[in-house]
């Protein structure tokens, strides 16, 4: 592995925990502020994979390397989750908020008859 390999590793390790810090305090414009550079070093990793792939392979033993792909596997499964769960509770919020508006809207006045409900 190359050193821009490591930096790869080392770098969307730091974004994903600002990512998750960020998501928990709720601060969204933090959360989209960092996409284009997850992109990025989403993109930089991926082109890094084989070479991880194959030091891995070449030593068995290298726990370095073994424990920073656990812990980066462990972030992006954190941040998968919470954006999940993010993307859950804001469609959950969206048919709350339409259901109310057609009840409190003329859809919840008048019948599909054109005639006044109770």
């Amino acid at each position: 592995m190359t050193e821009t390999d490591y930096t790869a590793i080392a770098a969307i390790t730091r974004l994903l925990q600002d990512e998750i810090a960020a998501l928990r305090r709720g601060d969204l414009a933090q959360v989209e502020a960092l996409v284009a550079r997850k992109t990025e070093l989403s993109a930089a990793l991926e082109a890094a994979g084989p070479a991880i792939a194959a030091a891995l392979a070449a030593d068995p033993s290298d726990t370095a390397v073994r424990q920073r792909m656990v812990k980066l596997n462990e972030l992006i499964e954190t941040d998968r989750a919470l954006l999940e769960r993010m993307t859950q509770v804001t469609g959950a919020m969206v048919t709350e908020v339409a259901r109310i508006r057609d009840r409190h809207g003329l859809r919840g006045v008048y019948s599909a008859k054109g005639t006044q409900r109770a």
